[in-house]
């Protein structure tokens, strides 16, 4: 009997502190801010005219081709063999911008949300997306980008705290 209830009592002692634990995760990623240098630049007039005009314009379809292309990476699996497998680089933020890209169409085709405005946002995030992915201090904002990955309105809140500097 008192080894049940010493069990017991250390279950419910691990409980607790698990839930505390967690607890405080989120609230210490709410309350970090991040400085990134700014990487990158507008598009040229030639890369415009390659990209095909997308949702948000050729801007943005033009920078989310280049987060595409430093973030996901095709590897042969055997030399010679056609089968490849994909392979993500900072998987955290590439997957936050491709919510928050589904999540804009969804607020501009229930207008909540207006054509421009969605492309400035979406503009933004792209930009401190690359620039995070150049930084090497964004563990933490890749953190907060998982704790917060179901919900578009917290992943552009976890954009929204990001300055970039030239």
């Amino acid at each position: 009997m008192r080894k049940t209830v010493v069990v017991l009592v250390m279950l419910f002692g691990l409980a607790v502190n698990v839930s505390l634990s967690a607890a405080e995760k989120p609230a210490e990623a709410a309350s970090s801010t991040w400085t990134f240098s700014a990487v990158a630049d507008k598009p040229t007039a030639e890369e415009l005219a390659a990209v095909a005009d997308g949702d948000f314009g050729k801007e943005v379809t033009c920078l989310f081709n280049q987060l595409e292309k430093l973030c996901v990476k095709r590897v042969p699996v055997v030399p010679g063999d056609p089968t490849t497998r994909i392979v993500f680089k900072k998987g955290d933020i590439y997957n936050a911008v491709r919510r928050i890209n589904k999540g804009l169409e969804k607020a501009v085709g229930k207008k909540t949300m207006t054509m421009e405005q969605a492309q400035d946002k979406m503009l933004r995030v792209l930009n401190v997306a690359i620039s995070a992915y150049y930084s090497e201090e964004s563990q933490s904002f890749e953190k907060a980008l998982r704790a917060g990955k179901k919900d578009t309105g917290k992943l552009l809140a976890v954009f929204d705290r990001v300055s970039l500097e030239d």
